[in-house]
C-alpha cells in the first residue's frame, strides 16, 4: 500500500498536480526534443511568455469541468459545454484573463456546440482527430466520482466525448480514470501500474478498449525509452509518456522534469503526469516552492476540497443507482443519446463564473456558503490584486495588499450580516492561512 493520505490530499494533489505540470511544461511547449536546456524548475516563459507558475488551456479546461462539477451539483454535459465557452471566449479560469492556447479539436467542438447548443456531445470521432484534449483535463470527473468506480469511469468517457469522440480518446479517459480510482483507494504503484488495471475485476477482459490504448494498458510504458516514448499532441502518446515518467520516478518533482523535458506538447503531457503523481503522492507531495508559484493556487485547492464533499454526497446518496446521476449509461462501443437541456433557455452564459439552473436540485450536491465566498476572494479579488500588486504595476506590497482586500471584506460581510465564524474563513483565505 501507499503513504496513507487523506482523500482531500490526494484530491488536492492532482488538481494541483495538473496546474503544476502545466506550468512547468508550458516553458518548452511546442519545442522538439533535444532542441532546449533541459527544464529543472518552473520558470515561465515559453511561447505565451507566462509568468512562472501560470499555466494553460489545460489547467483552464481542467478548473471549468471541477467547477460544473461543484457548482451544477452532478454531472451536467451541457453546463461543462457553457463553462468551456466561456473560458475560450471570455477567458474564464485562465491563469492571466484570456484565452492564449487552445487546440483545434476542442476549438472545433466548442464552435460546433455554438452551433448546436442542444447537443453537448460536440467531439468529432473520427481516428485522426484523437487528440490528448480530454486526457489533458480529465481528474474532477472520476474523483467526484470516485467511490463507485463504474460511474468514475463512465463519466469520464463521456467528458471525454463534448469534445474528443475518437475511440482513443475516450478509452484513454476511461482507463486513466480507474488508475485515478486505484490512487484515491491508496494502492501501491506496482498495483496501480499492473497489466490493465481496474478497480472493477475482470472489467477489461470484457469491455472494448482501442487496441493501442490496451498497449499502453498492458504496460508498453515500462520498457519502452525516447524517441518510442514521446509527448506529442496524440493523446495515447501523452498518456503513455505520462505513465512512462509516473513508473520510472519515485517522486513527484522527478517525474514531472522527466516527462517535461521529452518537450513537444509537454505542457499537456506533465499536466497529466501530475493528475495522477498528484492523486498518489498528495499535494503534500508536490513541490511547495511549486505550489506557492501556482497561479490561482488558492481557487485550485478550494474547489478541490470542494470535490472531496462533492465525491462524500455521492458516496452516501447513491443508494442502489451510483449511475442515476450521469445521463445515458453505455456499454461498450455505444454513443451517447443527445441531451435535452433543462431549460429552453441556451444563450444564458457565465457571469462571475457561475451558471444557474432550473433544474431541482433536491437530490444534488449543493455548495456551501463559504464556498461561494473564498471563491469570490480567490478568482475575483485576490489573486488578481496580488499579481498586479507585486508585479511592475504598483508598489504595494503583498501585504499590504491582502491588508486592503481583508478591511473591504469585513465591512462587506458586515453589511450582509455575515457569522464570525463565516469571517474568521474568509480571512484566512486572504491571509494565506488555508
Amino acid at each position: 500500500m501507499s503513504v496513507s493520505l487523506t482523500s482531500a490530499s490526494r484530491i488536492r494533489g492532482a488538481m494541483l498536480g495538473m496546474a503544476c505540470g502545466d506550468a512547468v511544461g508550458t516553458t518548452v511547449e511546442f519545442s522538439p526534443p533535444g532542441s532546449f536546456k533541459p527544464v529543472t524548475d518552473m520558470t515561465g516563459g515559453g511561447p505565451f511568455h507566462l509568468l512562472a507558475g501560470q499555466w494553460t488551456d489545460d489547467t483552464s479546461m481542467g478548473l471549468c469541468l471541477a467547477e460544473s462539477l461543484i457548482e451544477a451539483g452532478k454531472f451536467d454535459p451541457l453546463d461543462q459545454m457553457k463553462r468551456y465557452r466561456s473560458w475560450c471566449t471570455l477567458g474564464h479560469l485562465s491563469s492571466n484573463g484570456r484565452c492564449f492556447d487552445i487546440g483545434n479539436t476542442t476549438r472545433s467542438s466548442i464552435n460546433r456546440f455554438q452551433s448546436h447548443p442542444r447537443d453537448p456531445y460536440c467531439g468529432p470521432t473520427g481516428e485522426s482527430t484523437a487528440g490528448n484534449g480530454s486526457l489533458m483535463r480529465l481528474c474532477a470527473a472520476p474523483l467526484a466520482y470516485w467511490h463507485h468506480p463504474l460511474a468514475a469511469m463512465h463519466a469520464s468517457g463521456l467528458s471525454s466525448r463534448t469534445t474528443h469522440g475518437a475511440p482513443q480518446a475516450v478509452d484513454s479517459c476511461r482507463f486513466f480514470a480507474g488508475l485515478l480510482v486505484g490512487c484515491m483507494n491508496g494502492l501501491s504503484k506496482e498495483e496501480i501500474l499492473s497489466s490493465c488495471y481496474c478497480p472493477i475485476a475482470g472489467y477489461w477482459d470484457k469491455e472494448k478498449m482501442h487496441k493501442e490504448v490496451r498497449a499502453v494498458a498492458e504496460g508498453s510504458y515500462k520498457t519502452a525509452d525516447p524517441p518510442v516514448i514521446k509527448g506529442t499532441g496524440y493523446v495515447v502518446k501523452t498518456l503513455e509518456a505520462a505513465l512512462w515518467a509516473f513508473y520510472h520516478t519515485k517522486n513527484f518533482e522527478d517525474g514531472c522534469l522527466k516527462v517535461v523535458n521529452l518537450g513537444d506538447d509537454a505542457d499537456t503531457t506533465a499536466a497529466v503526469y501530475g493528475q495522477i503523481a498528484g492523486a498518489f503522492y498528495g499535494d503534500e507531495g508536490i513541490p511547495e516552492k511549486w505550489r506557492k508559484k501556482c497561479a490561482l493556487s488558492p481557487l485550485i485547492r478550494l474547489m478541490a476540497n470542494e470535490l472531496d464533499h462533492v465525491a462524500e454526497h455521492h458516496r452516501t446518496h447513491a443508494l442502489m443507482a451510483p449511475l442515476d446521476d450521469i445521463p445515458g449509461y453505455l456499454g461498450a462501443g455505444q454513443q451517447p443519446e443527445q441531451q435535452q437541456p433543462e431549460s429552453t433557455d441556451t444563450t444564458a452564459e457565465l457571469e462571475g463564473g457561475a451558471v444557474a439552473s432550473s433544474a431541482p436540485r433536491d437530490s444534488k450536491y449543493i455548495a456551501s456558503p463559504e464556498y461561494e465566498w473564498r471563491k469570490r476572494i480567490s478568482y475575483d479579488f485576490l489573486e488578481k490584486e496580488i499579481a498586479s500588486s507585486s508585479g511592475h504595476h504598483s508598489g504595494r506590497s503583498i501585504k499590504q495588499c491582502r491588508e486592503a482586500i481583508a478591511s473591504r471584506y469585513e465591512k462587506r460581510m458586515d453589511k450582509q450580516n455575515q457569522d464570525p465564524e463565516m469571517l474568521a474563513s474568509v480571512l484566512a483565505v486572504i491571509y494565506g492561512r488555508v
